[in-house]
């Protein structure tokens, strides 16, 4: 007879070592009773439905076999000498695992008492006997269904519950006929409130709402009641002990035959720890870390939204970009640490200034002037409803004289001077990027006048765009001529302190400059388009780089590359570079390439797709630079990505001892939770990468191993590595032989 499948699953985790393939055992059956005649009939009908069977002529021997294997269905006789079936089956109810087996009882009386009684100390069910084979192996069959089918509901509820306590997810059913609100105990755990308390009213419930979030909630209940719609929504809540989380609450109405809503279900989910983490990396993308001033990003959304409520309205305003002299010198000769307190100085003066200037500068309204940290030694001022264009100088002359009286800094007077570029919205600019571009044009033209001095934007102010012209024109000549070149930096195991991998960074060789810093040229390539081919230069050449180093015998050593979001963003991109790796000879295994948060989240859709394509072309994925813009932690999760590389600019607020620190300890505990391989770049000191082996970052790069160099500055490290490979390879090798 065949074997049924369903038997066969039932013990798929039974059976031998997986040392070798093997099939599934058999469901195994004990019968026990003390005539041998019905154990050896029982057994012959059994064996014939391909079960296993055991026997036993007792209720203790029973008890002895299952203390050891317990089967998978029992078949127990009441009347038995000595201990009779009642007190075996109670007995074995009580072994480990023998809770949940399927116990058939057989026996010749069929009086209701005895049935009743067989049921009270555990019984699955009865059958009289004597009992046809046929008859037996039926109900035999339908109880062992019945548990497989027991056991799976079990081990998927024991699974959810499992989920929901990782997830933090408790459901919740309110009957809106008795106002009965039931809460599970995964809820219970949320709420903060033991599960014996877990049935109550809504008011109960909104009891424990945040006092200012409560009619919010009662609202969204009442509206979703009233539609037969489903809400969604955030809220506070305060547990017993004053604690306030964050939950996201989800409801959705049900409703009866008659189209009257009878009850609502939904589910509760403590999101602090996430709404925490979002909001730090929020913050992080979206103001300064030092001054909490908003940065470039956002004050650019700013301008935005006031140039499009001012649009085709009398509103007057100005744009000033207010730059720092000697500030970088400043913080050479007295330290990062005290650099940030000058800096922090700067901002109260200019926010007191701007304060107080609100008083007194015509306008035709109130507003509060914005104020943003563009960089270093640059700060950004939106001014709104002014009476006048020219009134935005009345606003330069008392922010140059606040800046202009000294500062202390190591019990040392120090005086700042500063220059302010003025750009009027709609005459210099009606685009946010272009109005910001063109105050800056004018900083760098009043950096020409003398110190302390202002000037508004002038189509004439063409120095700077001259100086970016003779930029572009170099630039195209350098790719004719072949003028760049590759550094590569380690990337360091954090643990063993060994290269794993390097990163490659272009460098221009200028025939007059000298090497010069893709700071200053990359923006240019990218407004040029010329980014492309030097993407495509950086890609042939670590693909015939990484070919010497084969020839050369080295192993074969990974490289990031990084790639531009314009030449991410061509059509085709994925199968483009594939191509172009395997016509150089490269292997697509041995290349990572790495892209920006901005670059990311530009049409996620879109790249979530090329995304994909990459990494089924073999290419290694890094997000590069994280935590300098918002990355939405939902796509985060969809990006088929390998590696989180963390910003150097919080590396370093490590050595100067911000509170930045937690920022890092989420980034990597969010790379770590999506399985990501967390590289830390800038790292400098020990201090540094003693904070970031303690988190658990995987790996990092940085002038403590190793600053960018030319790739044949790198043959030692190659040698090292080739020889601790062979190393490893050798003692593996006499492990084998010894063992």
């Amino acid at each position: 007879m065949t074997t049924p499948a369903r038997f066969l699953e039932l013990n798929s985790t039974r059976g031998e070592p997986h040392d070798v393939p093997c099939q599934p055992s058999l469901p195994l059956a004990l019968i026990v009773d003390d005539d041998p005649t019905l154990r050896a009939l029982s057994r012959m009908s059994l064996e014939q439905e391909d079960l296993r069977v055991e026997e036993a002529s007792s209720g203790q021997a029973a008890i002895d076999i299952a203390a050891v294997t317990m089967p998978d269905i029992i078949i127990l006789d009441l009347q038995m000498p000595g201990m009779d079936g009642f007190v075996a089956c109670q007995q074995l109810r009580q072994l480990p695992r023998g809770e949940f087996v399927p116990i058939l009882i057989m026996t010749g009386l069929d009086d209701i008492d005895s049935i009743a009684q067989a049921y009270e100390v555990g019984a699955t069910d009865f059958i009289v006997k004597p009992c046809p084979g046929l008859i037996l192996n039926q109900r035999v069959r339908y109880m062992l269904r019945a548990s497989e089918m027991l056991n799976a509901l079990r081990s998927s509820e024991s699974r959810l519950a499992q989920a929901q306590r990782i997830a933090q997810l408790g459901g919740w059913e309110w009957d809106l006929v008795k106002d009965l609100m039931h809460v599970s105990d995964a809820a219970c755990r949320i709420l903060g409130i033991a599960p014996a308390l877990c049935d109550h009213s809504q008011a109960s419930y909104l009891a424990r709402v945040h006092e200012a979030d409560r009619a919010l909630v009662a609202e969204a209940m009442r509206e979703a009641v009233a539609s037969g719609t489903e809400f969604d929504l955030d809220h506070r809540l305060v547990q017993n002990d004053g604690t306030e989380r964050i939950v996201h609450v989800l409801g959705e109405t049900i409703m009866d035959d008659t189209g009257r809503a009878e009850c609502m279900v939904g589910t509760v989910q403590d999101v602090t720890d996430m709404r925490t983490t979002e909001a730090k990396i929020y913050f992080l993308a979206n103001y300064d870390s030092v001054t909490h001033l908003p940065n470039r990003s956002l004050f650019l959304h700013r301008v935005a939204q006031a140039m499009t409520c001012g649009a085709g309205s009398h509103i007057i305003g100005a744009l000033l970009v207010v730059g720092l002299d000697r500030y970088h010198r400043l913080r050479d000769m007295h330290g990062s640490r005290k650099a940030e307190q000058l800096i922090k100085d700067v901002v109260e003066r200019l926010q007191h200034t701007l304060s107080a200037g609100v008083t007194h500068v015509p306008s035709t309204g109130a507003e509060t002037p914005v104020l943003a940290r563009l960089s270093d030694d640059q700060f950004a001022i939106l001014y709104t409803h002014l009476s006048a264009p020219e009134d935005s100088a009345k606003v330069a002359h008392p922010l140059m004289s606040a800046l202009g009286t000294p500062f202390v800094i190591d019990g040392t007077s120090v005086t700042l001077s500063a220059h302010i570029g003025l750009a009027i919205p709609g005459a210099d600019g009606v685009d946010a990027d272009v109005l910001l571009r063109n105050a800056v044009t004018a900083l760098q033209a009043a950096k020409t006048t003398g110190q302390n001095s202002y000037r508004y934007y002038s189509s004439a102010m063409n120095t700077s765009l001259a100086a970016r012209i003779s930029m572009e024109q170099d630039l195209r000549a350098a790719i004719a001529a072949n003028q760049f070149v590759l550094h590569y930096q380690p990337q360091v195991d954090i643990l063993l302190e060994k290269v794993i991998g390097f990163e490659a960074l272009i460098r221009w060789q200028h025939p007059t400059r000298g090497l010069i810093s893709p700071a200053e040229f990359i923006p240019v390539a990218e407004e040029e388009d010329l980014i492309i081919q030097m993407s495509e230069w950086v890609i042939t050449s670590v693909v015939q780089q990484q070919r010497m180093w084969h020839k050369e015998g080295f192993a074969p050593t990974a490289v990031s590359i990084n790639l531009s979001g314009l030449h991410f963003r061509q059509r085709h991109i994925a199968g483009h570079i594939k191509s172009f790796v395997y016509e150089q000879g490269g292997n697509p295994q041995d290349i990572e390439l790495e892209l920006t948060e901005s670059v990311l989240m530009n049409d996620a859709s879109t790249t979530i797709a090329t995304l994909r394509e990459l990494k089924e072309f073999g290419f290694r994925l890094a997000i590069d630079d994280f935590g300098t813009g918002y990355s939405s932690l939902a796509y985060l999760q969809r990006f088929p990505l390998d590696t989180l590389k963390i910003d150097r600019a919080f590396v370093k607020d490590l050595k100067l001892g911000t509170v930045d620190s937690p920022i890092i300890r989420a980034i990597i505990s969010m790379g770590r939770a999506l399985k990501l391989h967390v590289v830390a770049e800038g790292v400098e000191t020990r201090d540094e990468l003693a904070f970031l082996r303690m988190q658990g970052c995987a790996a990092y790069q940085g002038y403590l191993f190793s600053k960018p160099v030319p790739a044949n500055q790198l043959q030692h490290l190659l040698r090292d590595r080739r020889s601790e490979e062979a190393s490893m390879a050798a003692e593996r090798f006499r492990n084998r032989l010894a063992s």
